[in-house]
């Protein structure tokens, strides 16, 4: 017993200190990001945009930016290839909640660009428009950013792998004849469960409902957008300890 009562400290300790660990992480801002002017070409981050590439830009109070294709998102930033307006992927340099953003449109790329101050994202617009003589095109065709098969299915790879080990652990639960604590594999011992047959199968019910969670995570990303993802998963972890805990002082002898 006094062995159990170490390993959930010990555990519920490690849990606590890693969510705390990813909220810090995850409001780290430790590269930034900015846009420099050139004669020729304008750079973020190191990548080029040629000027005589640039077909459109607008300056846009919101963007709709959904599931992550392949970049970096954080509570701080979104970096890399997103979908964006529920139907289209861009390339995206922005910080969450600081509008408004500007839509870049080359010939072979989108982008959706902010600074940290809304202030620095209208003159850099401007700078744009004032030393480029570019302006918005309406006429231009967006067709061609449209997010196709293969960009969701490189969204649901990322996730497959955690969706199956929650999934298995749920079978895996089912299976048992004695009581699991958790996921470290620490038996609880079987006389402090009332029904060990019913703790495990609440037990393996709750890692299949946050395996199946994590294969609608893409839909949410689509439908919230991806800063709001991040935040729901943090909290997930959260409830997850609790759900257990719930489940654990349910079954218990008392």
């Amino acid at each position: 017993m006094g062995n159990r009562c170490n390993a959930e400290k010990i555990l519920i300790g490690i849990i606590i200190v890693m969510t705390i660990f990813l909220v810090v992480l995850l409001n780290i801002d430790t590269t930034g990001h900015k846009m420099k002017f050139y004669e020729d070409e304008i750079t973020i981050n190191g990548e080029v945009i040629k000027i005589d590439d640039i077909k459109s830009i607008k300056l846009l109070e919101n963007v709709h930016i959904g599931n992550k294709i392949n970049g970096t998102s954080t509570i701080t930033y979104l970096r890399g290839i997103f979908e964006i307006d529920k139907n289209k992927k861009a390339t995206v340099y922005v910080y969450n909640n600081k509008k408004p953003y500007i839509k870049i449109i080359t010939k072979n790329e989108l982008f959706i660009y902010n600074d940290k101050d809304s202030i620095d994202t209208v003159n850099d617009y401007n700078e744009l428009i004032n030393r480029y003589n570019i302006k918005e095109n309406s006429k231009v065709n967006e067709d061609k950013f449209l997010v196709d098969s293969n960009d969701n299915l490189i969204v649901y790879i990322g996730i497959i792998p955690g969706a199956l080990i929650f999934i298995c652990l749920g079978i895996y639960s089912f299976k048992r004849k004695t009581p699991m604590f958790f996921w470290t594999g620490v038996d609880v011992s079987s006389e402090e469960i009332s029904d060990i047959k019913a703790y495990n199968k609440a037990n393996g019910i709750m890692w299949i409902c946050y395996g199946l969670l994590f294969l609608l995570s893409p839909m949410l990303g689509e439908q919230l957008g991806s800063m709001a993802l991040i935040i729901i998963m943090l909290f997930l972890v959260v409830a997850l300890m609790l759900t257990y805990k719930f489940i654990y002082n349910k079954y218990k002898v008392k």
